[in-house]
């Protein structure tokens, strides 16, 4: 487990999505390393507060670590 995910772990969604302003949100989405978490936070957000800034970037997040995680298969294939 990475420093990041165990700072998650301890930032529930009702925590993070719950700050007033978005640069502590962002900073925090730009730390998930899972698609798991980012579908938790993003449930939450959908569910809670509905922003779509917010559902932007979490779903740009989930973009991101699907390129890393097929960069990295194409990797092991060569």
């Amino acid at each position: 487990m990475s420093d990041a995910d165990s700072i998650l772990d301890k930032l529930p969604p009702e925590r993070l999505l719950d700050a007033d302003h978005l640069q502590p949100i962002v900073a925090g989405i730009n730390c998930m390393h899972s698609m798991e978490t980012i579908q938790q936070y993003l449930a939450y957000e959908n569910k809670h507060q509905n922003r779509t800034p917010i559902q932007s970037r979490l779903r740009e997040r989930a973009r991101e670590i699907r390129r890393d995680e097929s960069d990295t298969e194409e990797q092991a294939a060569v």
